[in-house]
């Protein structure tokens, strides 16, 4: 569908629309920066509570396993997320590894 366009695999058409709005208005009126946020049907808060729910589960199978869990590769805001959701998760920790655009968080067992 032209949603399905307009938002791009795992949001990134929609990263990169956001990402000019932001410049363009930064550049427009630099002495009052906003943040342009750029959403459609929903995306962001339905991609939010998709990674916060795959955060949970991670860390109850870094827990339960024992064992780092490595995520898929993300946007920062995406990692970001996932940091956020599981700072007050007990028995875990992450942290982000790898290089940009193929940079992923880890959930790592803290016992």
């Amino acid at each position: 569908s032209e949603l399905g366009v307009l938002i791009g695999r795992h949001g990134q058409t929609i990263d990169a629309i956001q990402y000019l709005a932001n410049a363009i208005a930064y550049r427009a009126f630099p002495e009052d920066r906003k943040e342009v946020v750029v959403d459609a049907a929903g995306y962001r808060e339905r991609r939010r509570a998709t990674l916060e729910s795959l955060a949970v589960r991670s860390a109850e199978r870094a827990v339960r396993a024992g064992e780092p869990v490595e995520l898929e590769p993300m946007t920062a805001i995406e990692r970001k997320v996932v940091h956020l959701r599981l700072k007050e998760f007990s028995g875990v920790e992450t942290s982000s590894e790898g290089a940009e655009p193929n940079r992923f968080v880890v959930v790592s067992p803290t016992d």
